[in-house]
């Protein structure tokens, strides 16, 4: 009986590697923060490097959507984790992570209307705090890029959101503005790639759904154009409904009067039930 060929025989076939992880510190130092967050979950590295890293990437990701109360909110946390630990990689997280520098930016970049009225120049005078922090500073040109759209400087407006996605190429707001670019220009497949493009990095943003109805009304897709915008506005409700619930939570927790009228209705509430159901039971 013959051996099937190759049976018992040496192969020289490579067999198939895990790549090896790429070191925590160096991400760190990349300011590639979710990469570092999944390899910190992934080797169980120090719980409180861990909190930190997962704090940053919520501050990221509340800054992309422009939801200022969640990233203040989540910058107490930060500051809660980079009180404790003395791993290398802790030491380094709290040598690149400075809450006050990190708060400053978030003021400026939460802009009264008055200051959203001013030329670029001036804009960025006010945004500079921002722009120097690698945790705002997408948001901070994207927010000049539509400044620049506004006063009609197109050219202007494209060269800041692609500068704010070498800043962060995960910044789908700045990658639906580029949209809105291509859309005004006339050129609507372009934008309808754009708005889908910034739909895979996150799938209920609610402008890009909307904008994206338009650009397919345009080439003449009714049927898809409804469906997306009204995606679209059913998105849009729930955003300012979540937007408004934070705001509140910020002014209760800002607010030592505001906490002590929440408790009082509260237990004014709690006792008119009481009392209804002690009518009840007569």
């Amino acid at each position: 009986m013959t051996e099937p060929a190759g049976a018992g025989q040496r192969t020289d076939a490579p067999s198939p590697t895990t790549p090896p992880l790429p070191d925590l510190a160096d991400l760190i130092r990349a300011g590639e923060w979710r990469r570092a967050l999944a390899t910190a979950r992934v080797t169980r590295a120090d719980a409180h490097v861990e909190d930190a890293l997962s704090a940053v990437v919520g501050i990221l990701e509340a800054v992309r959507a422009r939801r200022y109360p969640v990233a203040r909110r989540t910058l107490k946390e930060l500051r809660e984790a980079l009180t404790e630990g003395s791993t290398p990689e802790f030491a380094l997280l709290r040598r690149q992570l400075d809450p006050d520098v990190i708060e400053g930016a978030l003021a400026v970049l939460d802009l009264k209307p008055e200051a959203a009225a001013l030329e670029e120049d001036g804009l960025e005078g006010i945004l500079t705090p921002a722009l120097a922090v690698p945790l705002t500073r997408a948001e901070a040109l994207n927010s000049l890029g539509v400044r620049a759209t506004v006063l009609g400087n197109a050219h202007r407006a494209r060269e800041r959101f692609e500068e704010a996605l070498q800043a962060d190429p995960g910044h789908y707001r700045a990658i639906t503005n580029l949209g809105n670019l291509s859309l005004e220009a006339g050129d609507a497949k372009a934008a309808e790639a754009r708005y889908r493009e910034a739909l895979k990095l996150n799938a209920e943003y609610d402008g890009a759904h909307h904008n994206l109805g338009v650009a397919l009304r345009r080439q003449g897709r009714v049927g898809e154009a409804v469906s997306a915008i009204r995606r679209g506005q059913r998105l849009s409700m729930r955003r300012s409904k979540d937007d408004t619930q934070a705001e509140m939570r910020e002014q209760f927790a800002g607010s030592p009067l505001l906490r002590w009228i929440r408790i009082v209705v509260i237990a004014v509430i709690v006792v008119l039930v009481l009392l209804a159901l002690r009518g009840l039971g007569h």
